[in-house]
């Protein structure tokens, strides 16, 4: 299984936002290198990358982490939720203790899993960032507590034994090979 590591806010849009485009700014040589055409169909993990932390001084430097959360939160909230909030996430946000901070919108680790639904230039969809690359996710399932796991850069692999766990919280059974012609050699199931 292939990842993709986001920032934050964006994993948490996906997982409970119904956020459904992430957005690349790849030029097309780097999707082709990539093979990301060949994704489609694929059902990737979602992966919260590196949590951004609160700066400890008032002042915030406008390329600090944190400040660019705060910056997509409320563009999120005002440009494509409209101040409304969708159910799921609302739900997810009530079990969370304290009152809502930006914090609760941070989600490092594998969240969700999806699959690659198509990629293109141009969407229509309120999340699709213009001038970059789309990639539209469908069959979205969130998982109930994220699993841990260093992201990278790109499309990545995933460790077996982390794709399992990510697998059992997303309540899909691993695809096994036909038991029943699992114990012919190429010869004899050839016949």
């Amino acid at each position: 299984m292939k990842a993709l590591t986001l920032r934050h806010p964006w994993a948490f849009a996906i997982a409970h936002l119904g956020k459904r485009v992430e957005n690349r700014e790849w030029d097309d040589r780097l999707v082709e290198l990539m093979g990301v055409q060949h994704l489609v169909g694929e059902r990737i993990a979602i992966h919260g990358g590196t949590a951004p932390q609160r700066p400890k001084r008032r002042t915030v430097l406008p390329t600090n982490p944190w400040a660019e959360l705060t910056r997509d939160l409320h563009h999120i909230r005002q440009h494509i939720l409209h101040d409304e909030l969708p159910d799921r996430a609302a739900q997810y946000l009530a079990q969370q203790p304290g009152p809502i901070t930006a914090e609760h919108f941070i989600l490092p680790g594998i969240v969700a899993v999806a699959t690659i639904q198509g990629i293109t230039r141009s969407s229509r969809d309120p999340w699709a960032a213009q001038g970059c690359l789309h990639i539209l996710l469908s069959d979205v399932i969130t998982l109930p507590q994220p699993v841990q796991v260093p992201g990278a850069q790109g499309f990545w692999t995933v460790p077996p034994v982390v794709e399992a766990e990510v697998l059992r919280g997303a309540g899909i059974r691993r695809e096994q090979p036909h038991e029943q012609w699992s114990h012919l050699d190429g010869a004899a199931w050839l016949g």
